[in-house]
């Protein structure tokens, strides 16, 4: 079995190496930060647009009732002039 020596070039080209990882594990690191955030965002978004949805079906429901009750309204009136009797 041979060993290697750890001579000052070889030491100094690991070093960079570990750097070098360390670098890109860090850029790595904070990408997924950034993803993270950009991905926290958009629920926030969406709950948002939710949330506007949500109130526009209820104000849309609203209006639906208060249309029925102005047609019920208008339709009576019209049977009532229809048949004056009643």
């Amino acid at each position: 079995m041979t060993t290697e020596r750890w001579d000052d070039d070889r030491l100094d080209r690991l070093a960079n190496m570990v750097e070098s990882n360390a670098r890109v594990i860090q850029a790595l690191a904070n990408v997924a930060a950034e993803a993270r955030e950009e991905r926290e965002q958009l629920f926030q978004r969406m709950e948002q647009q939710n949330a506007i949805i949500v109130q526009q079906q209820e104000e849309i429901v609203g209006l639906r009732i208060e249309t029925r009750r102005t047609l019920d309204i208008l339709l009576n009136q019209r049977n009532q002039g229809d048949n004056p009797t009643a």
